[in-house]
This record gives structure tokens, sequence and C-alpha cells, in this order.
């Protein structure tokens, strides 16, 4: 009931109007823009404003679509699917579409009332409710939605801590001078941070009231929201024959291991990846859906980006960030403004960028490297980044 299987059903529609089409999601709502539960969370979230589609959608477009209702097993061989209400339901084709769950670090405490992850729009209202009666609140991961979580609390007035396992601020995406300049947007929003640190428990009598890190800080808090990644859905497949690693093993068609059957979004794992991020699950979608209404659609890795607007601040990232992976790389760096921005090249192509201080630049930027376009320029003029901005007009990409 996400991105993944509304991209499908708009692929098998284009092919065919006449495809029986059932979706089964496990929540009360229809699919919904789940990447806006932590940028909007501030504002207060309805179902209806944040929908991937009207309601009437699937009616126009002949779905099924079954709420409240999960895919508990499915057998392979009948070519069944066994649902939560004791019914069950035959395919021809089948999409697992089912995404993933937060993970649970192993921490003492992290089941006490008043800790929260933040996955679905029930999360959300819980967390809001919550919320509503406390002050303190520590977040669990400084990675993009911990950050989105960190600030649509502040923003709600309460005192926030983020505590961070790596030893800085969203490596994977940034380089260390973008690190850094994050951190002193975060701070400067009176958002205590503390990087290369462990929660070790969670205190308190029946409630969160304070936790306990690997470097001895004792500090009090009446909520905790955990945001340390993921894991996709695969106990569904159990015993099923469908191979899985981290997540369902697809190839380059979504296909897995067993004909007719296919993953695409969050639980899918493809050359040794689960990306677990939005637009991903939409191409994957689409491919799956393409394929499985008879045309051979092959799937090709988009450039990865990581967008946020926090803290009064823009920032995005795509690709390569990891200078030594380049053969060229340019750099403006306004210090005052907070601005940084660098673009890496491999052989004249962009391989990846790192904008602090504005996101407008993001789409032109990732459909130079989508279409692999050449800038030898870089090579034997003196460029800034402006400069090639203003080269890419030039280009008409």
């Amino acid at each position: 009931g996400g991105i993944a299987a509304v991209s499908a059903v708009k692929a098998i529609r284009q092919q065919d109007r006449g495809i029986e089409i059932a979706v089964y999601g496990e929540e009360p709502f229809y699919p919904y823009k789940r990447i806006r539960l932590t940028k909007d969370l501030a504002e207060g979230l309805q179902a209806e404003k944040l929908l991937v589609e009207k309601e009437s959608w699937y009616d126009d477009n002949k779905v099924r679509y079954h709420r409240n209702k999960k895919v508990v097993r499915i057998d392979p061989t009948e070519r069944k699917v066994f649902l939560s209400d004791n019914t069950c339901d035959q395919y021809t084709t089948l999409l697992l579409a089912n995404g993933a769950a937060n993970n649970v670090l192993p921490i003492k405490g992290i089941d006490k009332e008043g800790v929260f992850t933040l996955r679905s729009l029930m999360d959300a209202s819980a967390i809001l409710e919550k919320a509503s009666a406390s002050q303190k609140a520590l977040i669990i991961g400084g990675g993009v939605l911990g950050l989105e979580i960190a600030w649509s609390l502040k923003k709600l007035g309460k005192d926030v801590t983020v505590v961070e396992t790596l030893p800085r601020l969203m490596p994977r995406q940034l380089d260390e001078r973008a690190s850094e300049i994050l951190l002193n947007v975060v701070q400067s929003h009176g958002i205590d941070v503390h990087t290369a640190s462990q929660v070790r428990e969670i205190t308190g009598e029946q409630g969160a009231e304070g936790f306990i890190t690997d470097k001895g800080l004792q500090q009090s808090c009446d909520m905790v929201v955990h945001s340390t990644g993921i894991k996709p859905n695969i106990d569904l497949v159990k015993d099923t024959g469908i191979l899985t690693n981290r997540g369902v093993l697809v190839n380059e068609k979504m296909e897995t291991n067993i004909s007719n059957i296919y993953a695409a979004g969050d639980i899918a794992e493809y050359n040794g990846m689960v990306m677990g991020l939005w637009n991903v699950a939409s191409l994957q979608g689409e491919v799956a859906g393409s394929n499985m209404a008879g045309l051979n659609r092959v799937y090709e890795v988009p450039a990865a980006a990581t967008v946020m607007n926090a803290f009064n601040y823009s920032m995005f990232s795509v690709g390569e960030v990891d200078s030594g992976k380049a053969d060229k790389v340019i750099i403006d760096e306004d210090e005052a403004a907070h601005k940084y921005y660098k673009v890496l090249f491999k052989g004249g192509v962009v391989i990846g960028a790192v904008f602090m201080g504005s996101i407008k630049e993001l789409p032109v930027i990732k459909k130079t490297m989508d279409q692999k376009v050449h800038f030898s320029e870089v090579y034997t003029e003196k460029l800034s980044v402006s400069d090639f901005m203003q080269l890419i007009k030039e280009k008409n990409v």
C-alpha cells in the first residue's frame, strides 16, 4: 500500500485496462506520502492531504483496494495469498511491495511507554499526542529522518537532544565539511547533539524518564523517538522458496527467483542494496508493473538523492560525495551564510554533488548524472560551481 504499489498499478494500466488488480494494505488509509510524515509533523497530519492519489482514483482505475487487510502468508505453488481476516485470494502475478519496518536497537528500556518510532500515520499521531504533554525529547539517530523529527519537536516548543552513534551527522550522504556545517545549523536552533555516542539505557519506572549513554551522559527526558534505519518485511516469504538476504532478492526486471512473483520498494534488494528511498521505490514499482503487464523493462539504478528541509535550511546530496572517488572536484563556499556547494566528476561526468544551503539545483544536476552528460570544460578551465551551473544551462540539459 505504498508508492511502489501505486507506481506498479499506473504502469499496468498504461498497458492494459482489463487486467484485474487487487491491492492489500494493512493500514486503514489509502496509500499516502510516507516521506511527508517527518517533514509535516509539527503542522499536524491529515491523511487526506497526504494521499498519493485520491480515493476515487482507485475506482477510476478499477483497482480493488483492501484496507485493514494484511497478507500473512503466500503460497507460490497454489498462487494464493492468505489474509489477516482468514480469507484468501488467488493471483496470476504477484508483486511484493510490503515495505520495511524501522530498526529497533537492543537498548535497555526501549520498550517503555513514551518511546516511539515514526513509520506510519498512526505512529505520527501517537508522537504528537505524547508531545502535547512532554517537554524534553530524546532523538536516537542523526540521519535525515531523525533530524526532521528533532526540528518538528523543536518547533512545537520542546527541548530536544539528538544522539548519533556515528562520529558525525549523515556521513554516508555528506563529506566532513558538510557534516560540520549541518551540525552548526542544528545547534544554532538550541538542539543538543551528541555524535559518536550510543544510548545504553532508557531509564524510568514505567515510562521514559531519562537516558544514559556509553560516554556516561545522564539526562532527563519524557519522550524518546528512535530512527536508526529500516528492516525489510521479509518474514512474509519465509518457507516459500523466495530467496532473501537483507531483502527479497530481485533481478533487473524486479523478478524474484520464482516466476510471476516480483518485489519492489523497501522490501526489494537489488545488487546487494536495499535503498529505502521514495524515488527508488517509485521507479522499481513502475518497472515491476510494466513487466507484470507483459513488457520487457529493465531497472537502471537512479542517482540516489537525499534532501532535507529543516532548521530553516535546505540541503541535498546526490550520488558520490567522497572526493577520493573523483578525478575532479569543484567547491564554492560562503561560510557566513552556511553555504557549501561541491560537485564531483569522473571521466568528465558528474558522479555526485553536495549542496548545503540550497536545493533548487538538484533536478538539473540529477538529470546530468542520469544522462551521463560529459563536461570536458571542468578539466581545461578554472570553473566555480556557479560557473558550472551556467555551463549546464548553455548545454540545454
